[in-house]
């Protein structure tokens, strides 16, 4: 039997979860039991996302993602384990440690999108007040990730399976942590359907650019591998086009310039960030939020390419 803390904002154990499985922590929000994952049974404290900072936290450092505001640590949470009931990003419900409604899509799209590595077991919601809950799962990659395991030609299969089929990932996640070294993905909460350009132009992206941020080498393979090649950051939006084009998507529209500069700007600017952004959470349960972050983005770009031009 785990016994999991539950804790109040001011870091007070109010309440606690009893698991009945020995439990072992792995990552993010998962640990692991003898025969099954769990996703939401708490973590060991070590920071989260706050926009307007007070005595009561200790700043890491600012975001390099501006909606997402300072990396903090709250001083009443150091040192503890378990379910921390303040939001790990001020813009999700989620509480630190546990699964809020934006997760809900995980159900769904486990059994529906094709190249899924997860199968979920059971829902249990243990906090109806605030809409809190824990997921039973099991993974077919055991958990086995891209960016140390992975082979080029199961992230090409991956990413031509999304194309055709219309799911896309959200375009500025760092969505290669959440595929497998086989080309399974892991978080399928986050992936939604659709047909519209700038969603598949974005998904291809945001999988390719994480790549390439996170292990530049592993990108390199995986272009090689394509027969791309990478000049500049410009080059991670040609090569997602060239992966669109090769899986039969109709990209003229996308590319009325010749010029290379100005063809970049008006993919970023008209496609790219009009593309739903993570603020929006997948399912749109966050929609008007992601509004608001798409039109700084394109505010920020629009000023960024006039100082270019």
């Amino acid at each position: 039997m785990k016994i999991i803390p539950i804790y109040d904002n001011l870091g007070v154990k109010i309440d606690e979860l009893n698991i009945n499985d020995e439990i072992t922590y792995v990552d993010g929000r998962v640990s692991k039991g003898k025969n099954c994952y769990y996703k939401g049974i708490g973590v060991p404290y070590q920071y989260h996302n706050l926009m307007d900072v007070d005595g009561q936290y200790d700043i890491i450092e600012k975001s390099e993602v501006f909606y997402v505001g300072y990396k903090v640590i709250k001083k009443c949470f150091v040192g503890k384990t378990g379910i921390f009931q303040e939001r790990y990003q001020h813009f999700f419900p989620d509480f630190i440690g546990a699964c809020g409604v934006k997760e809900g899509p995980i159900v769904l799209n486990s059994t529906i999108f094709g190249r899924s590595s997860v199968d979920v077991l059971e829902y249990i919601e243990f906090d109806t007040e605030n809409k809190q809950s824990y997921y039973k799962l099991n993974y077919k990659c055991n958990r086995k990730d891209y960016l140390k395991y992975g082979n080029p030609s199961k992230l090409r299969e991956l990413i031509d399976y999304t194309i055709v089929n219309d799911w896309n990932f959200l375009w500025d996640k760092t969505s290669i942590r959440d595929i497998s070294k086989n080309g399974l993905v892991t978080d399928v909460a986050d992936l939604f359907i659709s047909k519209e350009l700038n969603h598949k132009l974005g998904s291809v992206y945001s999988v390719i650019y994480s790549l390439g941020k996170l292990d530049f080498g592993k990108y390199k393979e995986f272009i090689d591998y394509n027969n791309m090649v990478h000049i500049d950051d410009r080059s991670y939006i040609f090569n997602a086009i060239k992966l669109l084009t090769l899986n039969g998507v109709d990209v003229n529209i996308m590319l009325p310039y010749r010029d290379t500069t100005r063809a970049y700007q008006h993919l970023v600017l008209n496609y790219l960030v009009n593309g739903k952004n993570c603020a929006y959470c997948a399912c749109d349960m966050f929609a008007p939020y992601g509004e608001q972050v798409k039109n700084i983005f394109v505010e920020s770009v629009s000023k960024q390419f006039l100082r270019e031009w």
